[in-house]
């Protein structure tokens, strides 16, 4: 009997000693992110649910559903895309918002479908682009859902944001916690910015120009240029992020736009250097690309695993991302898609965003929301047809599935110039598909063998690492966490100007004293030889 209490104490004080180690390590997670680009949702939310399985208490604020139950995981929905909203809508919405410069409604999609890969469209769009984009952030800081998190007594030891939420930054200051920010692509000016990290304009191609390395001396000019043009970018961005915070938190009743920016504890960049330039980082910088592939894929919907697992010449995946509608593809593209998978063998599995289709093929499946990373992770899919986002091309590479490429704006073209540069992707401009170019590019990647070797063995390398990238994540927003936002991690030159971190002041200044001093020697020498010839004459 003495022995048995003596056992049920010792078990409890353990118990008790055990709990609290494990109750430290629980911290609570506030995640935020506005974008209108679900690709840029998805990636975050990803490490937000990982959080919160491994015993994190999570909150994710975002405008789209998670269907996904975990433990320890509070969603939160506020839906508002100003990329698809009628005129009438937005308008309704916008002054619902009571916004002092309310932007000026675009059609996103159609507007990229009618301008595809055009750079000076893309130039005269961005204004409006990132004027939208403040207005998910106004009506999501302004919600009672939010206010009420504000609110929580608890409180949070980290935000999590994403790109173009700069607005959020007000939230840290009044929950006095560290903010990391998920970048879903490979770094910009606009997010190097935050810490300091450095872009060598001779080796890394900008994002907007479609260029490779190595570069040649032509295009190294190019990329000069268009520098200037990311630097004018950069300005722009800050300037409606800085209008949207200064709106949401007065400047006299809290910190500049610029403090809070600057304060930024860690950025994970969904980039890894094996499908794209290898580039410098500050400690600050944390590559984990492919943060939403899952080690162990999901089990795929019935409809869909059936319609994959019966298909005995291999399944087809289509899609165009989630920023752009297929059902907006004009008439004449969509004529020259289905002739196309009409004609072939495969199944298709078609991301549209209706239920109708005139004309449609037997052998074609529209889904409007499909599980990418889960059905490309299926032995049978034996192509992805897509428009180079990088979390496609990233999941199409762990899961060593060939490309065909058809890009569409921003970053897309670069990444698969890089993509066809390694030889596992076919890439067709969006002007240029008929019925013969998608069909000849279709029928090259399927039966050339290539393609597909050139992907696995490709593959092999994206997923040899020391960890993988949501260890790597974990790892590092625990490291913040515990270290109190870890500012010891942060660059020097990250709080220095352009003319400072290019150390321009001290190169002007040794200028001018060379200058100096070459002066006061020709000065003295002109002065001795006056004394000389002086004396001569004077002989």
């Amino acid at each position: 009997m003495v022995i048995r209490e003596l056992v049920v104490t010792l078990v409890t004080l353990c118990f008790l000693v055990i709990l609290p180690a494990h109750q430290a390590s629980a911290y609570r997670i506030l995640g935020i992110n506005t974008s209108p680009s679900r690709s840029n949702v998805i990636v975050q939310d990803a490490l937000m649910k990982e959080l919160a399985r491994r015993s994190h208490h999570v909150t994710m604020v975002s405008p789209y559903k998670e269907p996904e139950q975990v433990p320890n995981y509070r969603k939160i929905t506020i839906p508002f895309d100003p990329w698809v909203l009628g005129k009438v809508a937005a308008h309704k919405a916008l002054v619902m918002l009571q916004l002092t410069n309310p932007p000026v409604y675009i059609d996103f999609t159609k507007t990229i479908f009618k301008n595809a890969n055009s750079g000076w469209a893309m130039i005269q769009l961005l204004p409006k682009l990132l004027q939208q984009n403040t207005v998910p952030i106004y009506k999501t800081l302004r919600s009672q859902e939010v206010q009420s998190i504000i609110e929580e007594p608890e409180g949070y030891d980290l935000l999590i944001t994403g790109i173009m939420n700069d607005a959020v930054f007000g939230i840290s200051h009044i929950l006095k916690c560290p903010v990391i920010i998920v970048c879903s692509n490979a770094p910009m000016v606009v997010v190097n910015s935050m810490v300091g990290n450095p872009t060598p304009i001779s080796t890394i191609p900008n994002i907007m120009l479609g260029l490779t390395n190595p570069m040649s001396f032509g295009q190294r000019v190019v990329n000069f240029s268009g520098f200037f043009l990311e630097e004018a970018f950069n300005i722009m961005w800050k300037y409606y992020q800085r209008k949207a915070y200064e709106e949401l938190f007065p400047p006299d009743q809290f910190p500049a736009y610029d403090e809070l920016r600057s304060n930024v504890s860690l950025v994970f960049v969904n980039h890894h250097f094996t499908k794209g330039s290898p580039r410098p980082y500050v400690p600050t910088m944390v590559e984990v690309g492919g943060l939403q592939i899952k080690d162990k894929p999901s089990p795929l919907p019935g409809d869909i695993r059936q319609w994959i697992d019966g298909a005995e010449e291999g399944v087809i995946l289509f899609s165009l991302g989630t920023n752009l509608l297929s059902s907006s593809i004009p008439p004449e593209f969509v004529s020259a898609i289905l002739e196309t998978f009409r004609n072939i063998k495969q199944r298709v599995i078609w991301k549209w965003d209706t239920q109708d289709m005139p004309n449609k093929p037997a052998n074609v499946m529209l889904v409007d929301w499909l599980p990418q990373d889960d059905i490309l992770a299926h032995p049978n899919v034996r192509l992805f047809i897509m428009h180079g986002g990088l979390g496609g091309i990233a999941e199409a590479l762990f899961h060593g599935v060939p490309i065909v490429g058809i890009p569409m704006f921003g970053d897309q073209p670069v990444n698969l110039a890089q993509v066809e540069k390694e030889g596992w992707a076919y890439v067709l401009q969006y002007t240029e598909l008929t019925v013969e170019t998608f069909s000849k590019a279709i029928n090259e990647v399927l039966h050339d063998p290539r393609y597909r070797e050139n992907v696995k063995r490709l593959s092999q390398l994206f997923r040899d690492r020391p960890q993988s990238a949501m260890d790597t994540a974990i790892y590092w927003t625990e490291y913040v966490i515990r270290h109190k936002g870890a500012r010891h991690l942060r660059y020097p030159g990250a709080d220095m100007n352009f003319i400072q971190r290019h150390s321009l002041d001290v190169l002007g200044f040794i200028a001018i004293m060379t200058i100096v001093i070459f002066k006061a020697i020709s000065l003295s020498c002109r002065w001795c030889c006056r004394r000389s010839v002086a004396k001569l004459k004077k002989q």
